[in-house]
């Protein structure tokens, strides 16, 4: 046990709690809880970060180092920010890929190639993403607004999204992320 209390321990497990953690390793150990997405793979992660304030400022700064490696990070002041790190950002390239997906298809539809359709949804998506991230200044609806010409093709479409719900379709699914969370901490 004394090794062990000397030892930071990062969790990346959805729905496994610092406490319970704890309890298997017998009490023992420095433990930081962590949620990355897939995109660190690539090093373009996003990644949330929870240490109770018993682990000392320097465990936090490797765990946070440490995944820095493959992305951004981002600490939560309580354990449950975690859940929304997973809505926000763990769960997230899925979402993307959906709505890629159906783009894609609605391409192939008009008659593009299943190549091209990826082609422009892929550059698409990447050149909208490396906009906001060049632009940090700007907010994301100053950026959506620079895109949509009054009356053009671009308002109609962003007004079919809008009278279709997709505000609140994004925000059911994003907390439906949050409660699968929690009920997954209480299988522990």
């Amino acid at each position: 046990a004394g090794r062990l209390d000397r030892q930071l321990v990062v969790s990346i497990a959805a729905g496994l709690r610092l406490a319970d953690i704890g309890r298997w390793l017998g009490g023992h150990g420095k433990l930081v809880r962590c949620m990355p997405n897939t995109p660190a793979l690539i090093g373009l992660g996003m990644t949330g970060l929870f240490a109770d304030a018993s682990v000392p400022v320097a465990d936090c700064r490797f765990a946070e180092t440490m995944l820095q490696s493959v992305g951004k990070t981002v600490w939560v002041g309580e354990e449950s920010g975690i859940n929304s790190v997973i809505a926000a950002s763990g769960s997230a390239p899925a979402y993307f890929f959906l709505f890629m997906e159906a783009m894609a298809a609605e391409a192939q539809h008009m008659g593009f190639s299943a190549e091209q359709a990826r082609l422009l949804v892929q550059q698409t998506a990447l050149g909208a993403a490396q906009m906001v991230v060049d632009n940090p200044q700007l907010e994301l609806a100053t950026l959506r607004a620079q895109v949509t010409s009054k009356g053009g093709t671009t308002a109609e479409a962003i007004r079919t999204f809008e009278e279709q719900g997709l505000d609140q379709l994004v925000s059911n699914a994003m907390r439906a992320a949050v409660q699968r969370a929690e009920e997954m901490e209480t299988l522990f």
